[in-house]
């Protein structure tokens, strides 16, 4: 089991990272083609999928499925599994619907509440109705992704989306090349996400019919528990998740496209960060599922420690790089249009560090309903926090407010959550805030060195920038390996390591 962990993570990350490069690659093709207003458009348009603004209202689905089928894979009873992902199905397509149609009949409304130029107003309904209809498919696809994910088929997830996104790049390329209209590009990415819901379909159909499940009706009780987790999940994402979508929406509404797409370009590559590192974790909630069925608390919870102490000292070092040379990469990713602000791409680079250290354990305690229950409290407290500072700011700093609310809200609410692990885990809380501070005592000593690095290069290329981060991670991580991690901890890794390396199955020890 945790072998397969590992090998859907490396597949994910690999994978992933091609798709993040395609990424970042277009979005100064659609800037300079079209312009950063026109850009602006294309986010707001987005935030009508599943995957922006409105995917906080989708009841957790892709979640609780994998946890569904997880479980059905765990205890063979397929009868049970069937009728739970036979309600999650209907859930999908009646939410589909409910949606589809009120984006529909209020894209005149939506359109007017924007600052949107006249000349882009036929384009920007016709985008929202094309968008409206998509969703009467992406909705239930994500039953489908749940499904792929509960039986641990990352390598197929991961190949259709770099398949799709390919073509999504291609077809942009070739608008930008042909003199196309800028919607085009959102009827490109509304194309590659048909198809990417379509071969979900396919391989889930496939997956399930080498089972012995049954679609049949659920039993009240049964209903009621995978309402309730539902209902959890789709809060978690309402109190925590919504701030990040919720974000363009509100500059959209009352500052207009142009900081939008400002703004966007100031996140693009944090939060490419965040989705890549969260990739580590991708793979982590069907096994924690079957883990959790199992009864074991000890190995549960030595699990558990390790992933939230392993995880950061990882991924938050090349965060940190990437917030500290921030000026430089803009300069050398998008040119002189967002250059003033290049900083706040460094500011923003908090959200994404701040994930690092709350996401093992988040996914970890899904399984919990009531330490989840305790973790959604603490985001509602980031939302006032995130409200206070946001307004309080947005006279001064426009869009870049937003930028400043969310990263004060979630540097304040980290410790909170971090002790509520650390409890939970019964990880001692000394040696735990120890470990903390010295993991960014080297972090901070380490940014100071990068800086005064940068500062003895003009103008950076490419080269200069990838040889500094490797040379900043690489200090990092053999300081940590030795200063921050307990010698049983480095001991996990080593056995753990050497049992993948040999071709054998990870070691029962490594958990």
């Amino acid at each position: 089991m945790l072998k397969r962990l590992v090998q859907n993570t490396v597949v994910s990350a690999i994978v992933f990272g091609l798709v993040a490069i395609l990424g970042v690659i277009v979005i100064p093709v659609i800037i300079r083609t079209w312009g950063v207003a026109e850009f602006g458009i294309i986010v707001l348009t987005r935030l009508f999928l599943p995957s922006g603004l409105i995917g906080v209202l989708d009841f957790g689905l892709p979640e609780v499925t994998t946890q569904v089928v997880a479980r059905a894979r765990e205890h063979r009873d397929w009868r049970l599994g069937g009728s739970q992902v036979l309600l999650l199905t209907l859930i999908s397509v009646l939410l589909g619907i409910a949606l589809s149609l009120t984006i529909w009949f209020a894209a005149p409304l939506i359109v007017s509440q924007f600052k949107i130029a006249p000349a882009d107003t036929a384009s920007f309904t016709n985008m929202l109705l094309a968008t409206a209809a998509s969703n009467l498919l992406m909705f239930p696809a994500l039953v489908w992704e749940g499904v792929v994910k509960g039986f641990e088929r990352y390598g197929l997830l991961r190949i259709c989306e770099f398949l799709t996104t390919v073509l999504y790049v291609g077809a942009v390329v070739y608008a930008a090349r042909t003199g196309q209209p800028y919607e085009t590009v959102t009827y490109c990415y509304l194309a590659s996400n048909l198809l990417r819901a379509l071969i979900l379909l396919g391989a889930s159909i496939a997956a399930l019919s080498r089972t012995r499940i049954k679609a049949s009706r659920p039993a009240p009780g049964v209903a009621r528990e995978v309402l309730i987790r539902c209902i959890l999940v789709m809060q978690g994402k309402l109190i925590g998740g919504i701030v990040a979508p919720l974000q363009p929406f509100l500059i959209g509404l009352y500052i207009g496209p142009q900081s939008v797409g400002i703004y966007d370009t100031l996140l693009r590559i944090p939060r490419l960060a965040k989705v890549v590192t969260s990739l580590l974790t991708a793979s982590l909630l069907p096994v924690v599922s079957r883990l959790d069925q199992r009864n074991k608390p000890a190995q549960f919870n030595r699990f558990g420690e390790i992933g939230i102490i392993l995880l950061p000292v990882v991924t938050v070092p090349p965060c940190v790089a990437a917030a500290v040379l921030s000026p430089a990469i803009m300069q050398l990713w998008i040119g002189t249009q967002i250059a003033p602000f290049a900083h706040w791409m460094g500011v923003a680079f908090i959200v994404t560090i701040c994930s690092q250290y709350v996401i093992f354990g988040n996914t970890l305690f899904m399984t919990r309903t009531k330490i989840q229950a305790r973790l959604n409290m603490l985001m509602m407290l980031h939302l006032v926090i995130w409200a206070v500072v946001t307004l309080a700011a947005a006279h001064l700093l426009a869009e870049r407010a937003f930028i400043l609310g969310q990263s004060c809200a979630l540097a304040v609410i980290l410790p909170w959550q971090l002790a509520i692990f650390a409890r939970e885990l019964g990880i001692d809380s000394k040696r735990f805030r120890l470990a903390f501070l010295t993991h960014w005592s080297i972090l901070l000593v380490g940014s100071i060195l990068l800086a005064g690095s940068l500062r003895l290069v003009a103008a950076p290329g490419i080269a200069t920038l990838v040889l500094l981060m490797t040379g900043f991670c690489i200090a990092a991580w053999t300081a940590e390996y030795f200063l921050v991690l307990t010698r049983e901890q480095r001991a996990m890794i080593n056995d753990l390591v050497h049992s993948l390396l040999g071709g054998k199955t990870a070691s029962p020890a490594a958990l």
